[in-house]
């Protein structure tokens, strides 16, 4: 279903020498100028985007600042977020990523995971830029295909650069200055406001959605894994960010149905959640060889066996989910046996057998369909829909738990039912940290039984990241100290 991805470089090569060939010319200096490539893109598309977009969706997987041990994919930067909340227990704290989990070094301006984060972002921005920038106004066909990709690649990655660098806008952000809005390859900028930079994403992924829908593209055959499904998925998490809930439900509901469908039990709790066969799969890395980036992978770090087995940077060191989220999950709800009850071996109680795998060397999903579900019942909720939200969590959850009953709750109550089932269905997928950021959710660990780290941290600015000094700053005469968010 999903097409290998290719390294960046193996992409370039095959860009440049084609695109010499196909012109019948020897470009000076070997290079081939961005008018020859636009002329190109009108007559044959595939042959200059494709591997652009191959290369620069490869860095969701590859992707890394610094090329550290605990730097390296989309998946790991969620990681070391999800350790920065109520739900994931570190079972020791002498592994790479215990600062995230004790929240040290972390968000002032000189941390590494400021530098990393904003790095690893505006790097996915930098890479769409350069494809937006290739494709003429007047292209048509498949080139606007390329075009849809890479405005919901650009968006993806300013949905988490405002997630991260800005208060939620709902909880203080709106009136706040954003980050630098990049709509072109090109220097340095001040912040765009916050407003500015949120209208611009909405607008981008719908007028994406309507290229990929007029070129009738089949989000089951999609060259670089990106398509409509996954426009609407950021287009649901940004609308219900910024308030705009019937979008947000519009968008999430535009996912849920064919070609998905949700897990059924045997998948659910022996599959492993890593591998992109799985039917609930939106967006996500197949595994190749071509671009492993071994045990740096996701799966090093959260597999319970490469853990115990030596093929892991973490090894003896467990992801557990927190015991008070555990006890909250029905004994009637298959999802509760993807995590230990009990110390098994060398295992620890609460550790999660929800990502197991026997090999460093597996897919990752990036997105799944149990997402839709709850942002949509989430934008009815808050939207004053409790008919439709009750309808759509139970949608959800009663394909988890025989046991469970439509839910009568409304107001709060019935958002405070979301956002439990939203804890549960995703733990360890990379959503804690942005969902707290929503809810106004702090961190207060000091009534569990099994955190290794107890920590309180209000809701706010502690959430909030600095700009980095470093790479950012130092280096734009448009952002000062002024302009720099509070510690």
């Amino acid at each position: 279903m999903k097409k290998n991805i290719l390294y960046m470089a193996a992409a370039a090569a095959l860009l440049f020498s084609s695109c010499a060939a196909e012109l019948d010319t020897e470009p000076q200096g070997g290079n081939v100028s961005d008018e020859q490539l636009q002329e190109l893109i009108k007559v044959n598309p595939d042959l200059v985007l494709e591997p652009m977009m191959l290369g620069a969706v490869n860095f969701m997987h590859s992707g890394t600042r610094a090329d550290g041990t605990n730097d390296t994919s989309f998946m790991v930067w969620n990681l070391r977020m999800d350790l920065q909340g109520n739900d994931m227990v570190l079972s020791a704290l002498t592994n790479w990523l215990a600062d995230e989990y004790m929240f040290e070094n972390l968000r002032q301006q000189t941390a590494a995971l400021t530098a990393d984060l904003w790095y690893d972002y505006y790097k996915i921005v930098y890479y769409s830029n350069q494809i937006l920038d290739l494709i003429p106004a007047d292209a048509e066909g498949s080139a606007l295909v390329y075009k849809a990709q890479a405005l919901t690649y650009r968006a993806l990655g300013y949905y988490y650069l405002m997630a991260i660098y800005q208060d939620d806008y709902m909880h203080g952000g709106k009136d706040k200055a954003g980050v630098p809005l990049h709509l072109t390859v090109g220097g340095a900028m001040g912040r765009t406001p916050s407003t500015e930079v949120y209208s611009t994403i909405i607008e981008d992924l719908k007028n994406a959605i309507n290229m990929f829908e007029q070129q009738g593209y089949d989000p089951m055959s999609s060259t670089a894994d990106i398509d409509q499904s996954v426009a609407n998925m950021v287009l649901a998490r940004v609308a219900l960010t910024t308030g705009d809930y019937s979008t947000a439900a519009s968008a999430a509901a535009a996912v849920i149905g064919e070609p998905y469908s949700l897990m059924n039990e045997e998948q659910y709790t022996t599959s492993g959640f890593l591998s992109t066969a799985l039917p609930e799969t939106v967006w996500g890395y197949t595994w190749s060889s071509a671009s492993s980036i071994e045990n740096k992978s996701f799966a090093s770090w959260i597999s319970i066996y490469c853990n115990a087995n030596s093929l892991s940077n973490n090894q003896n060191i467990f992801m557990c989910i927190d015991e008070r989220l555990y006890n909250q999950i029905p004994d009637t709800d298959y999802r509760k046996n993807n995590f230990l009850a009990a110390a098994e071996g060398a295992y620890p109680a609460y550790a999660n057998k929800k990502f197991y795998n026997e090999t460093y060397r597996t897919d990752e999903v990036y997105m799944r369909l149990s997402e839709a579900y709850l942002l949509k019942a989430e934008a009815e909720a808050r939207g004053g829909n409790d008919a439709a939200a009750q309808q759509t969590l139970y949608e959800l959850v009663s394909q988890r738990d025989a046991a469970y009953t439509k839910s009568t709750k409304t107001g709060a109550d019935l958002l405070e039912e979301i956002y439990l089932q939203s804890r549960i269905e995703l733990w360890g997928e990379g959503h804690e940290f942005f969902t707290n950021k929503r809810f106004n959710k702090g961190v207060d660990r000091q009534s569990s039984t099994n955190h290794t780290h107890s920590v309180v941290k209000p809701a706010g600015k502690e959430f909030t990241y600095q700009i980095p000094l470093s790479i950012e700053i130092n280096s734009n005469p448009y952002i000062t100290a002024a302009d720099q968010n509070p510690l």
